[in-house]
Formats: structure tokens, sequence, C-alpha cells
């Protein structure tokens, strides 16, 4: 992994012009369905993180590119899980990924649209939960709006560690910011999530 993200820092130290395009190639097949899983998009970005604190590359286009990236990656495989269907996920080829297909469709059923946004906080299986949510059929509008707020909020997240730390910003143990600034987003979508069903009461 670690080799990987040096790889990669050298790339776009090298071509910090295609540094939008690059990152947001990377963050879109991170965020696929089957694809995801081989994509070490964590140390990736806090890479990206780094470099954009360091002033190698300009944040504009990385945030760009990424946040275009990742909805498009998600907005993919909801499609892919539309046509798919719910049988799909009985079916045996996808057996070896069935205790993901599980938790996504648990996810999915207790926290509703709300798992489209904080599944992408979950890791590895986080490229199933927009998958699993075309199976459900859940409708394309919900999807999206959800599909872009989420992107919205991960990709900052996920570069702020890098970029801080780039920047002699974070006064917080090794493996501390990254969870706290992820119990922050999580708090402010509680908090407008609760605001918008007052509003609607």
């Amino acid at each position: 992994m670690g080799g990987v993200a040096e790889r990669l820092a050298a790339l776009l130290q090298s071509h910090p012009e295609q540094a939008g395009l690059i990152i947001g190639l990377l963050v879109f097949a991170e965020s696929l369905a089957f694809v995801g899983f081989f994509v070490p998009s964590t140390p990736l970005l806090l890479a990206i993180g780094a470099l954009v604190g360091a002033g190698v590359v300009t944040p504009g286009p990385v945030l760009i590119f990424a946040i275009a990236g990742a909805v498009a990656g998600d907005a993919i495989s909801f499609e892919l899980g539309r046509w798919m269907g719910p049988k799909a996920l009985r079916h045996r080829r996808l057996r070896r990924h069935r205790r993901a297909l599980a938790w996504a469709r648990l996810f999915i059923h207790r926290a509703g649209m709300l798992a489209m946004i904080l599944g992408r906080f979950t890791g590895p299986v986080r490229s199933f939960v927009p998958l699993v949510g075309g199976m459900l059929s859940m409708g394309r509008v919900r999807f999206q709006i959800a599909n872009l707020i989420g992107a919205i909020l991960w990709i900052p997240v996920m570069l702020a560690p890098g970029y801080l730390a780039a920047r002699g910003l974070t006064l917080l143990p090794s493996g501390v910011l990254e969870p706290t600034l992820i119990a922050a987003a999580f708090l402010l979508l509680a908090i407008a999530a609760w605001r918008w069903g007052r509003r609607r009461a």
C-alpha cells in the first residue's frame, strides 16, 4: 500500500497539471462495485492530501475531479444493481461477496437513504452499498441526492489528515485525526437530519 501511495505521489509531482484527472479516475475506480476492493483509497487519498498541503497540486481541481469521480462511480454501481435486480443477491456467482452484500443490505434497511451517505466511510465494502441500493430498487432521485452529499463530505474528510499533516496543523496523535473528522461529519449529518425531520413534522 505504502509503495503504491509513494508511486502515485511521484507521478503527481511529475505531472501536477494532470493531478485532478488522475485523482478523479482513482476515486472513480475505488467507488465501483467489485473494483473498489482492489484500490487502496485511504493511503492514496492521504498521500494526495499531503501533496495538496505541500502545495504540489492545487486543491480546486483535486476536489472537483475527486467528487465527480466518487459520484460517477457510485452512480454506475447503483445502475448496475438495478439492472441485476434483487434476485442477484442470491446468485451463485456473487457467493464470494455474500458477506459484503448481506452487510450492505442490512445497512440500507436500517439507515435508508442515509446509508448512501454514511456508507462511504465504511472501508472496502462501501462500494457495495450503492450496488445493493440499486438491487433493492431505491428511487433514483433519492439515491443521487444522497450520492452527491456523501461525496462532498467524504472527499474532504479523506484528504484532510494528509493536508493538515503536511501543513503541520494537526496536534492529534497518529490515527486519531481521521476518525475525529468522520465523527464530525456524522454529527453534522445527524443535526441536518434532525432539523429536516422537525420541519416535516
